[in-house]
Parts: C-alpha cells; sequence; structure tokens
C-alpha cells in the first residue's frame, strides 16, 4: 500500500525504497509516513514559481483551448488570446498575493530565498506596492535584504513612474544601514532619476540629475534619454543639451526617440544648436526621414540662425522626398542666406524662385527688405553692397533683377531712416537697371517717411509721382500720405488725402481711419464722431474701445458745428465736395 500512495504523490525513488514491504501495520508506520509527507511538501520558493511561471504544457492547454473556443466564431483569436492573457495575469496575481497573506497569517518565518522569490513574483505581476511590502517584511522578520533585492524593487517602481515607491526603497536602504554602498546608492539614484522623468516631473528630476554629478554618481542611458527628452519639451534646451552630451562623454548610447524628442523641443523654440544635433544624428546617423513639418522647422531655425547648410541641406532632402516645393521652403533659405550678407547667392535663390513662378509675395520681399532695415550710418553702405551685387550678375539673374525687388531694397533703406537717399534710389538704381517706377516703388519711400514724419520729402514724392512718371497714386500711396501728415501739427492735409482716397473709389483702411480718429479725439475735434459714422457707411468695424476713446476725448469739443446742431453726415460736408481732385 505504501508503495502504491508513494508511487502516486511522485515521492523520490529512495523514499519508496525506504517504504515497508509487507502489508502489514506496525506501531511505527503511521509516524514513518507522517515524516516522509513532511519530506514531500513543496518548498515555498517552488510553490511561487509555478504560481508564476506555469508549465508550457498548462500554457498550450489554455491556449488550444481559447483557439477551440474562438474556431467558427465572430470573435477574433488575437483579441481572445489577449483577453486570456489578462485574465491569467488577475489570476496569478490573486493567487500569488492569497499565498503571501496566508503565508504571514501562519506565522512562518521565511527565508531570504523565499523572500526573494515572492519579491520575483511581484516583480512578474508588476505590483509594486506588495514588492515594497515583502522588502519591508524582510528586513523586519530578519532576513536582511542584499543589492539584488533593492535593485529588484527600485527597478520596478522606477519603471512604474511612481516616485514615492522609490523614497520609500530609499528609507528603507537607510534604515538597514546600507545605503551609502556604492551599488545601492548607484541604483537609488538612477532609478528615482526615471520614475521621476517618466512621471513627467522634470524639475525634480534635474534637481536629483545635478546631485548625482556632485556626489559622483554615474547616470545610465535610460535614466538620461527619459531626462533630455523631459527637458526638451518644457523648452529647457540648453541644459537637455547639457546633460547629452555629458552621457555621450561616458559613453552612452542614446536611440532616435531622444534625439527626436531634442529636434522638436528646439524647432518650437527656435534654438539652432539644439536643432542641429538633433537633425544630423536623425538623419546622417539612423537614416531617417523626417516629416515636412520638422523640416520647415528646421528652415525656420536655420533662417534665424544664418545657417545656409542646413537649410539647404533640408531644402534638397524635401525634394529628394518627393514632395512639392514652394515659396514656405525657398523663403527660410533666403532669408539664411541674406543673413549672411551673400548678397550673390541671395538673389540667385530668388532668381530660383522667381522661375518656379513664385517669390514676388510681400512676405519674401519683406526678407530683402529686414535685412536692409538697419542703422541709419550704415544703411546706405549695406544697400549699394546688394544693390552692386544685383548689378554685377544682373545678366543670370533676369528674373530676380526687376522693379519688385528694387522696390523691397529702396523699402529698407527708407526704413531705416535714410528716406532722402531712398528718394534718390529711386533714379539711380532704376536707371541702372532698366527697370520701370511704379506706384509701387514709391509708396515703398513713402512708407519710410511715414516712419520719419518726414513729410517734406513725401510731399516731393508725391508730386514727382504725378508730375514726372504720371503715374496714378495707388492705394498705399494715399494712405502713406494720410498717416504722414496726420502725425503732424496741422493735419488738415490727412482730410484732404483721406477724400480724394474717397473720390478714386478706395476705401480707406482700418487703422488709417481708426488713427484719424483717435487723433481727432485727443485734440477735441468734433470730427471723431463723424468720422467713426463714416467708418460705419464705408463697411469698417467700430469697435466698442475705439467708439469708447472718442466719447471720452470728445466731450468739450473745441468747435461747435454752425446752424443745425447735429453733426455734418461726412468729412466732405465739412470740407466741400470740390476741396480736392486728382
Amino acid at each position: 500500500m505504501y508503495r502504491r500512495l508513494a508511487r502516486s504523490l511522485q515521492v523520490p525513488a529512495q523514499l519508496r525504497r525506504a517504504a515497508p514491504l509487507s502489508r502489514g501495520y506496525t506501531s511505527r508506520a503511521p509516524r514513518i509516513f507522517a515524516k516522509d509527507l513532511a519530506a514531500m511538501a513543496v518548498p515555498l520558493a517552488r510553490q511561487v514559481q509555478e504560481i508564476v511561471h506555469p508549465s508550457q504544457h498548462t500554457q498550450l492547454k489554455k491556449t488550444r483551448a481559447v483557439a477551440q473556443s474562438t474556431a467558427g466564431g465572430d470573435q477574433d483569436l488575437g483579441h481572445a488570446l489577449a483577453t486570456e492573457a489578462q485574465r491569467q495575469h488577475a489570476e496569478t496575481h490573486a493567487r500569488l498575493q492569497r499565498l503571501y497573506t496566508e503565508t504571514q497569517a501562519g506565522g512562518a518565518q521565511l527565508t531570504r530565498d523565499e523572500y526573494t522569490a515572492f519579491l520575483e513574483g511581484f516583480n512578474e505581476t508588476r505590483d509594486m506596492h506588495s514588492s515594497v511590502s515583502v522588502l519591508r517584511d524582510m528586513r523586519a522578520g530578519g532576513a536582511q535584504p542584499g543589492a539584488a533585492q533593492y535593485s529588484m524593487v527600485l527597478k520596478l517602481a522606477a519603471d512604474s513612474g511612481y516616485a514615492p515607491a522609490v523614497y520609500e526603497v530609499g528609507e528603507e536602504m537607510r534604515a538597514a544601514g546600507v545605503a551609502d554602498e556604492p551599488r545601492n546608492l548607484d541604483a537609488f539614484y538612477n532609478s528615482l532619476l526615471r520614475s521621476l522623468a517618466r512621471s513627467g516631473q522634470i524639475e525634480h528630476a534635474y534637481a536629483v540629475y545635478a546631485e548625482m554629478r556632485e556626489r559622483k554618481v554615474a547616470a545610465q542611458g535610460v535614466g538620461c534619454a527619459g531626462l533630455v527628452a523631459g527637458l526638451a519639451q518644457i523648452g529647457e534646451i540648453a541644459l537637455a543639451l547639457d546633460v547629452l552630451r555629458a552621457a555621450l562623454a561616458q559613453g552612452t548610447a542614446f536611440g532616435a526617440d531622444t534625439y527626436a524628442a531634442l529636434l522638436h523641443g528646439a524647432g518650437r523654440c527656435m534654438h539652432h544648436e539644439g536643432y542641429a544635433l538633433g537633425y544630423e544624428q536623425l538623419t546622417r546617423v539612423f537614416g531617417m526621414q523626417l516629416p515636412e513639418g520638422d523640416y520647415l522647422a528646421g528652415l525656420d531655425v536655420a533662417a534665424r540662425a544664418g545657417d545656409v547648410a542646413l537649410a539647404g541641406d533640408i531644402v534638397q532632402r524635401v525634394r529628394a522626398h518627393g514632395l512639392p516645393l514652394d515659396e514656405k521652403h525657398f523663403e527660410p533659405l533666403l532669408a539664411a542666406v541674406v543673413a549672411t550678407g551673400q548678397w550673390a547667392r541671395a538673389f540667385r535663390v530668388l532668381n530660383m524662385m522667381r522661375g518656379s513662378g513664385f517669390g514676388t509675395t510681400p512676405a519674401t520681399l519683406r526678407v530683402v527688405t529686414r535685412q536692409l532695415t538697419v542703422a541709419a550710418d550704415v544703411a546706405e553702405r549695406a544697400a549699394d553692397e546688394a544693390f552692386a551685387a544685383l548689378q554685377e550678375n544682373q545678366p543670370e539673374l533676369a528674373a530676380a533683377a526687376d522693379s519688385v525687388t528694387l522696390d523691397a531694397m529702396v523699402a529698407g533703406l527708407a526704413r531705416s531712416g535714410c528716406v532722402e537717399a531712398a528718394a534718390g534710389r529711386l533714379d539711380s538704381w532704376y536707371a541702372a537697371l532698366g527697370a520701370l517706377r511704379t506706384a509701387s516703388s514709391y509708396a515703398a519711400v513713402l512708407e519710410g517717411c511715414v516712419h520719419r514724419r518726414n513729410k517734406t520729402v513725401a510731399e516731393q514724392l508725391l508730386a514727382r509721382l504725378l508730375d514726372v512718371d504720371a503715374l496714378a497714386p495707388s492705394q498705399r500711396v494715399y494712405d502713406a500720405m494720410v498717416r504722414v501728415t496726420l502725425v503732424q501739427p496741422n493735419y488738415e492735409d490727412a482730410f484732404v488725402y483721406l477724400e480724394a482716397m474717397k473720390a478714386h473709389g478706395m476705401v480707406p483702411p482700418w487703422r488709417t481711419m481708426a488713427a484719424m480718429v483717435r487723433r481727432c479725439a485727443r485734440v477735441r475735434d468734433v470730427r471723431a464722431q463723424t468720422l467713426l459714422r463714416e467708418m460705419r457707411k464705408l463697411g469698417l468695424v467700430v469697435t466698442p474701445a475705439l467708439a469708447d476713446y472718442a466719447q471720452a476725448f470728445g466731450r468739450n469739443a473745441r468747435s461747435e458745428p454752425q446752424g443745425d446742431s447735429s453733426d455734418p453726415a461726412t468729412i466732405g460736408d465739412l470740407l466741400g465736395n470740390d476741396a480736392f481732385s486728382v
């Protein structure tokens, strides 16, 4: 009987040989059988392993059962297997938790290996809080945890991104007197760095990183990667580069995700060095093709920094990827070339844009105007250098050497304060290139007169436009004349030019009408209310702020209308219908 029982319980061979051969019962047989059963009890660590890591036969049996249940049905096999995996994970965690609770309730004194088995089991089920509880019970039960046990719990807490658990493990290490051991210190700091970076607490993570550098604790790659990505995300590109370079000096390698985070953050912050590093690594080291949005951000960064090489490489890659090129790609390249003062190359880029059917929009021309809008003492020299480059290469720049480009150049010179010099260049530059002056050419210089409040030069230019070139003034010309006369002590001529603009069927811009309303209101001019009615008649929006401003400053006007108590309906009623005509 003992042989059959031992064979059914899979007793080892030596125990089966030790069993009595006779079928009779003796007084000693029950005691031997109880001792044998105690020896045959499965160790606790083995029970934990069987719960966490079931046999392959058991896993295959469950997988086959799931496959048979979904055969011929509408349920997807992959979804069914994933659901079964989640159910098994929850069941494994519940069984392991129940086994540990029963063991603790029974008052059994666990060994260090048994505690370690439970730690490994909870680590497999990703139960961070139970792992910390086991570690605490392990130290309270006299089984001193070692570096392996602390590292196991710290890694789980770091992967979970739960920094309080890392701090709690650190307190356990300090209470055990092993916190200052190099291996434990390294595991604690790196786990804390990873958990803070993963949970988005970047400021605290960087503070931990700074403390690690002070205590000569090397930061591992995963923590550094999370810190670099987090710093780049919040716009601290300089700090991200500092962490990245320090880690690279120690031989740490980073993946494409880290450099992509650096590139995106640097692109948002217009940080040239950070974007250039991320771009080089992603395109040349990892061989990646970036989205068009990242290319456009890089073009803006290169334009601001004047990095012609970066802008040119981005344009070439965009073209190689088959993306259509238009102004949004070439304008930053033009700006980068212009920022370095390479006017010959800049005009070649502009000529290429004109050959592709674009490059005449105000946004493109403002790139040239901004570069020539410099201090007045160097503005003329810079403008003459740009014109010399354009004139010298005129045969190969047929599309760029036109009046549109010259308009942008004289506009930059006029905005620098050199309105007299800009007015003179209207004769010399256009004649040298054989370009025709247009109303836009005069308007470019007149807008500079508005900035300098130079009414004298503005009136001379208007006379030359009408008498010499016999051109019809455009809306920009009239608008500039209104604004330049409006800022004079005697602003009556502003109303004359305003009526001339309307007489030619042009609607004044909202900003010009609003400026006239505010000017009249400030000096208690009754025409402020008339201008408001005129704006409504023209379909321009009268904002509550503008109406309140005119009402507040318009009290006690300097003049009252004669005769009828109502205000004139239009400005023409005040000036007379024949006050001005062109």
